[in-house]
């Protein structure tokens, strides 16, 4: 293949002029359309718990998926019931580091 032959490489400014392009071409394009279609794929459970399945899921999958909902929402509430005293020491603290600028 020659040099020729291949097209030239997208430009940083072709990049971002088609990336919001993109986007207010999905910003401006209903948001009900959107809506609709993920209604249709809802199903209701009980009636406080709406959960989304894919079409074809098994009753084996259905389960599954209400097993491990039950254990993750069990050991939410082991965590939840945990009393911390006042005074503790975080677990974790973000501190951002400063950049270091290069004069030059």
């Amino acid at each position: 293949m020659k040099s020729r032959d291949r097209k030239p490489a997208l430009s940083r400014r072709q990049f971002v002029t088609m990336l919001a392009a993109g986007s207010a071409a999905l910003m401006a394009s209903p948001l009900a359309v959107a809506d609709a279609a993920t209604r249709r794929r809802r199903r209701r459970v009980h009636a406080s718990t709406v959960i989304d399945e894919p079409p074809g899921t098994t009753l084996a999958d259905r389960k599954e998926i209400a097993r491990q909902r039950k254990a993750t929402a069990d050991t939410l509430a082991v965590i939840r019931k945990h009393a911390m005293p006042p005074g503790t020491e975080l677990a974790g603290i973000f501190r951002p580091l400063r950049s270091a600028r290069r004069n030059g």
